[in-house]
């Protein structure tokens, strides 16, 4: 996708790019596009959305009425839709997920027991190597 879609605005269809997009715009999408932001399906036909992207489900999704929501980041398998954005940038799914992944993550009680053995580790090779050259430098002033 090159980056634009098509929006209903001021009465007429435009090429808008996918990061101007605001909650309430209606886009058209069709087989082939990539669904710019999360929304609800405002009419179509024969539409066929593969969500695995998203959801790792591996069979497509056909949307009709009854099972309406669009999920930013899909891909338009078969069909020709109009889509009434709901949500956009952070607050979409993909947006969320995007969130989740950047956010520094605290360490588990396993990775705290670990740090504190290897420090116990760590010691104890240090305090073996200091008695070693101790020991040996003993042993090398007595032999000469």
């Amino acid at each position: 996708q090159d980056g634009t879609v098509k929006v209903m605005r001021e009465g007429g269809l435009q090429q808008v790019s996918i990061y101007d997009l605001v909650v309430g715009d209606v886009v058209h999408l069709e087989a082939g596009d990539t669904i710019p932001a999360d929304g609800v399906l405002a009419s179509g036909h024969n539409v066929l959305v593969d969500e695995s992207s998203m959801t790792g489900e591996s069979d497509s999704v056909r949307k009709t009425p009854e099972h309406p929501f669009m999920i930013g980041g899909c891909q338009i398998l078969e069909g020709l839709c109009t889509m009434l954005v709901s949500q956009v940038g952070v607050h979409s799914e993909c947006g969320k997920i995007s969130t989740l992944l950047q956010r520094e993550s605290e360490d588990t009680p396993l990775q705290t027991k670990l740090v504190k053995v290897a420090e116990v580790i760590g010691k104890g090779g240090l305090l073996a190597a200091i008695l070693t050259f101790l020991i040996l430098s003993i042993r090398f002033s007595i032999n000469t």
